[in-house]
């Protein structure tokens, strides 16, 4: 005798019993990612580091650049060139 499990699992052997069920991660890292577009060492020995984190999604791809120090983040942007200039600030050892 089925129990009840086994009589829907019988019932749907195509596996339509997951129409509609969305686990929220679909295709989800497909799409995403990060990449280090600069790794540097300072003169003063400092780890300069820029990241990007970007998403292209069907309709609206983004990019954020992140600028990290020795591993603590001290900046973040969209903008490529500005966390490259800020990098590049950091590298120069941080001029008035």
């Amino acid at each position: 005798m089925f129990s009840q499990y086994d009589e829907h699992i019988a019932s749907q052997p195509d596996e339509t019993r997951w129409d509609g069920f969305d686990r929220g991660d679909a295709d989800f890292q497909e799409h995403q990612g990060s990449r280090v577009i600069g790794r540097m060492t300072s003169e003063g020995g400092y780890k300069v580091v820029i990241t990007e984190y970007w998403f292209d999604g069907y309709s609206n791809a983004w990019s954020d650049y992140e600028v990290t120090i020795d591993g603590a983040r001290v900046h973040s942007t969209d903008d490529r060139a500005n966390a490259i200039t800020v990098a590049s600030w950091w590298m120069a050892g941080c001029p008035a």
